[in-house]
């Protein structure tokens, strides 16, 4: 994260911690206008994955990265999991 001065942003909680929070707010805007509960949270979070699998697979790494092992890189499956725990909590949390 070269604004923040972070060298290895998968070993840093800074990364996580701002994760959270950039998953955070679209989740609360979604539920906002969207009826909320724990299972939406569910269905939400598997929407971002295919989104975010789909993008991956066919901009990121060819351009960038060379290596689809990418995808099972420890560090980008626990992005993918503290996704899906912020999205189901807020669902659950926030009923209507």
């Amino acid at each position: 994260m070269f604004g923040f001065g972070i060298s290895n942003t998968d070993t840093s909680i800074v990364h996580y911690v701002l994760f959270a929070i950039a998953i955070l707010i679209p989740v609360l805007i979604y539920f906002n206008k969207a009826k909320a509960g724990a299972l939406e949270g569910l269905y939400i979070c598997l929407i971002y994955f295919a989104v975010s699998l789909a993008l991956d697979a066919i901009i990121t790494i060819p351009l960038f990265i060379k290596d689809y092992s990418f995808l099972l890189n420890p560090y980008h499956l626990i992005g993918f999991a503290e996704s899906l725990i912020v999205a189901v909590v807020v669902g659950a949390i926030k009923k209507k």
